[in-house]
């Protein structure tokens, strides 16, 4: 007897690997990304105390790169939650949600990041700050219409009909 599966169970088959991978992609781009900016012009580089500083703005960046990667996997998960319950509408359409719900988790994270420079009394830092989050919305959009494009794609190959084999019996014809 073949039952439908529960909402739940299909998500968590179907997007397991982003959830997981979000976050570790996320650090790590901004591992990447950040260091490579902060090592290009530091002037620890000419003093010879490299290796530590990259060290300490590479876990800092990557912190920074972690949330961004929290803030993209939650947004996706709330517009996705939010249109497309179910998972009844076409894989085009998920796809596109889900990278909207990144960007809209990473502009959201940076206006908070913003509000609170800026009531703290440096607002010149939220402008610098809304201009990071813009960037990093795109570029969280991206991975993230990447990692559910390929999950689609992965949830729609047909899969062999289960075989089914004879019981073992104590009695075997030769």
């Amino acid at each position: 007897m073949l039952t439908r599966a529960r909402p739940c169970s299909r998500w968590r088959h179907r997007y397991w690997r982003i959830a997981a991978a979000a976050p570790v992609l996320g650090f790590l781009l901004g591992v990447s990304v950040f260091g490579l900016m902060a090592a290009t012009a530091s002037p620890e580089a000419r003093s010879g105390r490299l290796i530590e500083y990259l060290v300490r703005s590479g876990l800092a960046y990557g912190g920074v790169g972690l949330l961004v990667g929290i803030a993209a996997l939650l947004g996706g998960i709330i517009v996705v939650g939010s249109m497309d319950r179910h998972l009844t509408k076409p894989s085009g359409s998920r796809t596109a949600l889900a990278s909207l719900g990144a960007a809209g988790g990473v502009l959201v994270l940076g206006i908070v990041f913003a509000t609170v420079q800026w009531s703290n009394g440096a607002g010149g830092w939220a402008t610098v700050i809304i201009g990071f989050s813009v960037a990093l919305a795109i570029a969280a959009g991206i991975v993230a219409a990447v990692l559910v494009h390929r999950a689609e794609r992965q949830s729609e190959r047909i899969r062999p009909a289960p075989v089914e084999h004879p019981r073992a019996s104590a009695w075997t014809e030769f």
